[in-house]
């Protein structure tokens, strides 16, 4: 354990409020309606009440309800001393039971030290104690050892009602408890939940919880009066058979226990219930897999956990180099350039027994996981596991937690690691890519693994599925503004019917009554030219700087770009010179605000207000698509109806020299291009005019990326252009030029951490 959080309090220190009556400071025991015997040596709970002064924890505290029904201020915490030792002793040692419970009608947290010696003058009685603590106040570390000496169970309470200040600290008072050695058990108070942003978001946390093991499933009993439950918030339902707490129940699970405690299969973490005065040793398993090893690490002093700060220059560099060359998995522990990283040492009985190194990334805000062995000897599972509790313990800076997991590992996989909170971001190679955290923190490390390098392959599962993503947020915003074929607005009647995909898989030929074949043709705009999303996404979170800005797009177009930039959080405003597309965009993205705008304006003109921190262009390919306004014509200006491909190209060019003038510098400039012919087959070599006009612009070209489409169309159309030796084209060039110092782009973006 390191260092202590003695005076630790989430809320300010309770103070005494006046009440018509208090409890009285004698300690009673009593067996209560479910068949467990309390020993409240807190009556009353001081902070809960005043953090939830409508009603106690969740406004549903069974407690304050029934200290309301007597006259008892439940807002004032009374500590209860043994002052008949004897009787209290008899009543505890003759219960049947093997445990006893603290903290049903009062929060032990107010007075830790009573609490204690409570628990250490009964011990003799032969019972396990089980302390329910919301952790209001936190242990000290010697009172936690005195917990662990006395073979106490703790059981910490958290919900989805929670707050994420109070979720946070009792998810640390958690594992702080299991690293010293206590038995530590999550006891989460569960809803049903209904469909409210208030309500996802609350059960997005019980998830989280429910997946800190082991857990004990708490429902909340709750009136109908509840606010929550009026409104939908919260689902509840009348079961008949509940024993304690109310017969009106919300259930997340169909499984969950409401029954007495003698049945119940969890027993608050300790063991069985005995049948009259029966006493049992063994430990109970139902929460706790592997308890044999676990109490070797546990209770006996053998395990040692050693934090250092670098491998080198802590002692154990040779030890983690010989066990990670002989693992072979984690042999890169053994270079130098690892060992500068942080660990955990694992020692057993003193000698050296395993290792797990990370690395605290303060640049990248990130806590990454790297490489881990324990001596095959000395391996379990349950061993493996507090390892990577004992390093998720390093993470006090709230950062997300990262990590590489392999499912044919023989410990470091997949399903451990979604037993300790981690979530797969993504599947590549055979590895599970998994963050503990906000997914959102890691999405710049997906789309780098789905891109990699200059060849971004696009037919892929991953792209597909982010893509799908885009494509079903696109269409869900268009049919709610009204907006028919949202993905391709505007573009009906595309020259597929005559050239591209449609004639390959949509051409139906029969014979006609003259006997002659008779060829059909469907138009297909499906494969029309639009922009991929997944490919907008990668161009605006990795060529916007850090702290993020505005988007200006010369020649706008459809609406992918402007939907992603506002889906990013970005500002975004682009030119576009058909009326009939702007108002289909602006009514997809409207749910942006004025931050996603398109206006009518010839590009080649239009001057952008302000400055802005990306300028990205995506031009039709020359005299491949027609664009048509309202009127069924191509605008006056529309640069794919000019007459020929110089004065196509010197308009273009217009548009971007000024756009440029607006770019702030130390900016990138995007251009998402491709080639096309002329009437006798021969390329116009648009890509490499872009580069050079770029270039004489004073920009540099920082990257060139091909973006690879489907080949089925192409391998289709080659059966026909091979005779010519025309090779189909399926790629597209991604054009990325910097204007300033390319020095100073890593000062201005962000970097993308270990990936």
């Amino acid at each position: 354990m390191r260092g202590s959080e003695a005076q630790y309090t989430v809320f300010p220190a309770p103070l005494r409020q006046p009440g018509p009556r208090r409890y009285k400071g004698e300690l009673t025991v009593s067996a209560n309606q479910k068949g467990v015997l309390d020993v409240d040596t807190v009556k009353g709970c001081t902070i809960g009440m005043r953090v939830r002064p409508e009603g106690g924890c969740y406004g549903e505290c069974y407690a304050a309800k029934i200290a309301a029904r007597y006259g008892i201020d439940f807002t004032a915490s009374v500590s209860r001393k043994m002052m008949d030792w004897r009787a209290v002793f008899r009543a505890v040692r003759n219960f049947p039971a093997t445990w006893y419970r603290i903290g049903t009608a009062g929060e032990p947290c107010h007075d830790w030290e009573n609490t204690l010696s409570v628990c250490e003058a009964l011990q003799r009685a032969g019972k396990i104690p089980v302390i329910i603590t919301k952790h209001w106040i936190a242990l000290t570390d010697e009172q936690i050892g005195r917990l662990r000496a006395g073979g106490a169970v703790v059981n910490t309470s958290t919900s989805g009602l929670d707050t994420e200040a109070e979720m946070a600290h009792r998810v640390r008072q958690i594992e702080r408890l299991r690293r010293a050695g206590v038995r530590s058990v999550n006891r989460v108070v569960t809803c049903s939940y209904g469909t409210t942003d208030w309500a996802r978001t609350a059960h997005d946390k019980q998830e989280y919880l429910l997946s800190i093991g082991p857990v004990i499933d708490n429902p909340l009993r709750v009136t109908k009066s509840n606010p929550r439950v009026q409104s939908g918030e919260i689902l509840v339902e009348r079961q008949a058979l509940a024993i304690g707490g109310g017969k009106i129940v919300s259930l997340h699970s169909r499984r969950t226990y409401l029954g007495t405690c003698a049945n119940c299969p969890d027993q608050c973490g300790v063991e069985p219930m005995g049948n009259g005065t029966e006493k049992r040793a063994t430990p109970q398993t139902a929460l706790f897999e592997n308890p044999g090893a676990m109490e070797g690490v546990f209770v006996d002093g053998d395990f040692e956990w050693v934090h250092v700060e670098s491998v080198i220059g802590s002692g154990y560099e040779d030890y983690v180099a010989r066990l990670a060359i002989e693992d072979g998995i984690a042999k890169r522990a053994a270079r130098k350039n690892m060992q500068i990283h942080s660990a955990i040492i694992l020692k057993i009985r003193g000698e050296f027994a395993g290792f797990f190194t990370f690395q605290v990334n303060h640049i990248s805000k990130e806590f990454c996981f790297l490489q881990s062995v324990i001596e095959p000897a000395h391996f379990n599972k349950g061993l493996y596991e507090q390892l990577v509790r004992e390093v998720l313990a390093c993470n006090t800076y709230g950062y997300p937690s990262i990590i590489t997991t392999d499912p044919k590992s023989k410990f470091e996989t997949p399903k451990l690691f979604e037993g300790l909170g981690f979530q797969t971001y993504l599947k590549m190679s055979g590895f599970h890519y998994m963050v503990r955290g906000d997914l959102a923190a890691v999405r710049m490390k997906r789309l780098a693994h789905m891109t990699m390098t200059n060849v971004w392959q696009t037919t892929k599962g991953d792209w597909l599925r982010v893509k799908r993503e885009w494509n079903e947020r696109i269409n869900a915003a268009g049919e709610k503004a009204g907006v028919d074929n949202p993905l391709y607005a505007t573009r009906e009647g595309c020259w597929q019917g005559a050239n591209g995909y449609s004639n390959v898989v949509n051409t139906k030929r029969t014979i006609g009554e003259d006997g002659k074949v008779v060829v059909k043709t469907k138009a297909h705009n499906g494969n029309a030219s639009v922009l991929d999303p997944v490919a907008c996404e990668v161009i605006a979170r990795f060529f916007m700087p850090a702290s993020g800005g505005a988007i200006y797009n010369p020649f706008g177009g459809g609406v992918q770009m402007g939907y992603v930039a506002g889906g990013c959080g970005y500002q975004y405003l682009a030119s576009e010179i058909r009326q009939n597309q702007v108002d289909a965009n602006n009514a997809i993205c409207s749910e942006f605000g004025s931050a996603v705008k398109w206006v009518q304006a010839d590009s080649s003109t239009y001057v952008p207000p302000g400055e802005f921190d990306m300028v990205f262009a995506c031009p039709p390919y020359y005299r491949v698509e027609r664009y048509l306004d309202y009127d069924g014509t191509p605008p006056e200006g529309e640069i794919n109806d000019l007459p020929n491909y110089r004065e196509f190209c010197d308009t273009l060019f217009r548009g971007y020299e000024v756009a440029m003038r607006g770019l702030k510098e130390d900016r990138f400039m995007v251009i998402m291009t491709g080639d096309s012919r002329d009437s006798k087959g021969a390329y116009y070599c648009h890509e490499a005019e872009t580069e050079l006009f770029l270039r004489d612009q004073g920009l540099s070209i920082y990257n060139r990326i091909v973006y690879l489409e489907s080949e089925f169309t192409r391998l289709a159309h080659a059966k026909r252009t091979l005779n010519t030796r025309k090779f189909p084209k399926r790629e597209q060039k991604i054009i990325v030029a910097y204007k300033g110092d390319i020095k100073k782009i890593t000062d201005n973006f962000a970097p993308l951490g270990r990936l």
